[in-house]
């Protein structure tokens, strides 16, 4: 199509999503600007700017990011630019990360107890949670007799992905005892942490 561009912004950390589209319109006299996002933060602050300065805007959802098609027009700006927004909460974006199964260094019976409140309070922001990954002794965490086999269970039921190191349940020889979660392995346990748009390590 004819005057028709394509900005591809995945992967651009805010605010330069919007700086570029604001670039890439300014340089346009007419037509229609395709803006690949890859989050939400993005996606409001792109369509919220382009619509201020007069602009139809239609987005969405294409494979794993955001399409924001953008007709640029000739009327000119309807307002001020809206302030830009980093701090968007977004949906299944943090990863818990545990390699330990206590929470800290010093009396490993405190450490305990510290995990379970550090579990309890998980429960509460479990629809930010995408996955919690367990490695070296964390894995014992997810066995049969495990002080927060309950809590895990429960994180689980709302979506949460429960990954337990295979090479760490062989070490420890658990792995008939694992009672939540699937084995995964370091090569996964990456590739999701390097997605994230939060890794928490207690």
């Amino acid at each position: 199509m004819k005057n028709k561009h394509t900005l591809d912004c995945r992967g651009f950390e805010c605010p330069q999503p919007v700086i570029q589209t604001k670039d890439r319109l300014d340089h346009m006299d007419e037509g229609i600007l395709c803006v690949l996002v890859d989050n939400e933060a993005a996606l409001s602050n792109v369509c919220r700017y382009a619509e201020s300065q007069g602009h139809k805007v239609e987005n969405e959802e294409k494979d794993d990011a955001f399409l924001i098609r953008i007709r640029k027009g000739k009327s000119g700006p309807v307002s001020e630019p809206p302030p830009i927004e980093c701090d968007i909460a977004l949906p299944r974006h943090i990863v818990i990360y545990i390699t330990s199964d206590v929470l800290g260094k010093g009396d490993d019976i405190l450490g305990g107890k510290l995990m379970v409140a550090y579990f309890e309070s998980l429960l509460h922001f479990a629809k930010q949670i995408s996955h919690v990954i367990l490695m070296n002794s964390g894995v014992k965490l997810a066995i049969d007799g495990s002080p927060v086999l309950g809590q895990m269970m429960a994180l689980e039921d709302t979506g949460v992905e429960i990954l337990a190191c295979g090479t760490c349940l062989d070490f420890f020889d658990i792995k008939e005892r694992q009672q939540v979660g699937i084995v995964t392995n370091m090569y996964t346990a990456f590739e999701i942490m390097s997605k994230a748009g939060k890794v928490l390590t207690p």
